[in-house]
């Protein structure tokens, strides 16, 4: 007899620099524990561009194991400048991973939508260290009493956590098993780091865990349930650089949006490339990338703001890509700036 199988929840990657809002270049991979967990409660994952969903036999099931036994998969992304598209604050590919778990699942009302971030978009809080065994406190203090815990916040033994010198805020963990370990001073959480014991491991973009019990308290509550991570795209100052001579008889330039408002500076002279007077635009504010942007830029001659009128010299100007992103470097935060050579 062919087995039912009931469709409890959609899990959706999303990302708003791609058209239709799907982080389409990722995809999961089932650690051997989840392999393990899916064979056993009768559950299938069907995955799809930027996201996947799950269906199980027995919805019933999903609250029979140990709460502290999550579904673990892995994130990963196909495409390399995912990092120059995306907004990620601290985040750093080597040494660090984005992590999600549905225990504090954050319900939008009136609707089967949950999200597993506490901010509108994935942020500085899901990106964790990750660490083979040694941590170090931020701004440790030997006079403070420092907990360390699992999700649920159950502390870790003693044993396993040694602190490598006397009034050291480095610390050793041994004997764990892989997952988040959470550091607190009282009940304020001070510090995440991500654990896996195997010194050779291909690290991934990030780690989902499903919690199974929660996931069924969910179902119960909302029936097929919706869990959404949000990813933001990069916002950057653009800046048009007009090399070509042709643009040097020209002697009032502007740049104008599809509303024809001058979203960009008046042009500078500047030295570029062998080009000792390109005229260089550069944008007021600074504008998201985008797969495909509806807004349109048009350089215009002799523009007039009041009647907003002039000569179109550029129809559509080239929109900035992820490709190349550049950095002042005499500064030493954002922004982010697009270099743009017509």
């Amino acid at each position: 007899m062919k087995q039912a199988y009931t469709h409890i929840l959609t899990f959706l990657f999303k990302h708003r620099y791609f058209r239709n809002h799907l982080f389409q270049p990722t995809d999961v991979a089932c650690t051997e524990s989840a392999i393990r967990i899916l064979t056993n409660l009768g559950i299938i994952i069907k995955p799809f561009a930027g996201g996947f969903h799950l269906l199980v036999s027995d919805p019933e099931l999903l609250d029979s194991i140990n709460e502290g036994e999550p579904i673990q998969l892995h994130l990963n992304c196909n495409d390399p400048l995912y990092i120059n598209y995306t907004e990620l604050p601290l985040y750093r590919p080597n040494d660090k991973l984005i992590y999600f778990n549905n225990l504090s699942a954050i319900s939008d009302p009136g609707n089967e939508r949950f999200l597993l971030h506490e901010k509108e978009f994935v942020g500085e809080n899901e990106v964790v260290q990750l660490t083979q065994g040694k941590i170090n406190i931020f701004q440790f203090d030997p006079a403070i009493v420092y907990r360390f815990t699992d999700n649920f916040g159950n502390e870790i033994s003693s044993q396993c956590v040694t602190q490598s010198l006397l009034n050291s805020g480095e610390f050793m963990l041994s004997n764990l098993s892989q997952g988040l370990v959470r550091i607190y001073t009282g009940k304020q959480e001070v510090g995440k780091f991500y654990y896996s014991p195997k010194t050779v491991w291909k690290k991934p973009l990030g780690i989902v865990e499903i919690y199974t019990g929660k996931l069924f308290d969910h179902y119960k509550e909302k029936g097929k349930v919706e869990y959404d991570v949000v990813f933001n795209n990069r916002q950057t100052i653009w800046k048009y650089f007009l090399v070509s001579p042709v643009y040097h008889k020209f002697h009032k330039l502007s740049i104008i949006n599809k509303g024809k408002d001058q979203i960009f500076n008046p042009p500078q002279k500047q030295a570029v490339l062998k080009n000792p007077e390109a005229w260089v635009f550069e944008s007021k504010t600074q504008i998201p990338l985008s797969e495909v942007s509806h807004e349109t830029y048009q350089l215009i001659d002799n523009y007039d703001p009041e009647q907003r009128s002039g000569k179109v010299i550029l129809k559509n100007l080239t929109k900035a890509s992820p490709e190349q992103l550049h950095y002042d470097l005499t500064k030493s935060e954002e922004p982010v700036y697009s270099h743009i050579y017509l």
